[in-house]
């Protein structure tokens, strides 16, 4: 298993309040989210008007797949954006698992087989 993360840095030159910035992210994560099966959203400092970092998370098998779909997220964001921002900046990480390999510190499996249930109790309550 291959999970795939990009982040995606923009300039937004034009903006003058958060309300452009907001439609431009808009714009961009709504085509990558209608055109890919990739989970997409803004992160990061939502608070300045000329700045955005989008992230965009995959999972998949193929680690040449993982790439040519965040190359092809990349280039969609461009031409969303494009003469609104530009892409000042692209980080990727690709992380691989073993099927049979525990997923974090300790484990999705031993989580699940002593039925750890501390983040449930707190939305109950």
């Amino acid at each position: 298993m291959i999970v795939a993360l990009a982040r995606i840095r923009l300039h937004i030159p034009a903006a003058r309040s958060l309300k452009d910035r907001r439609a431009v992210v808009r714009k961009a994560l709504d085509r990558v989210r209608a055109r890919f099966d990739v989970s997409a959203a803004e992160v990061g400092d939502v608070e300045r008007w000329q700045v955005a970092t989008l992230a965009v998370a995959l999972v998949t098998n193929d680690a040449s797949l993982a790439s040519s779909v965040l190359d092809r997220v990349t280039s969609m964001v461009a031409s969303a954006v494009a003469g609104e921002a530009m892409i000042t900046g692209r980080e990727t990480h690709f992380e691989s698992y073993s099927d049979d390999e525990p997923i974090g510190d300790d484990g999705l499996q031993e989580k699940l087989s002593h039925g750890d249930d501390e983040g449930h109790e707190a939305d109950e309550a």
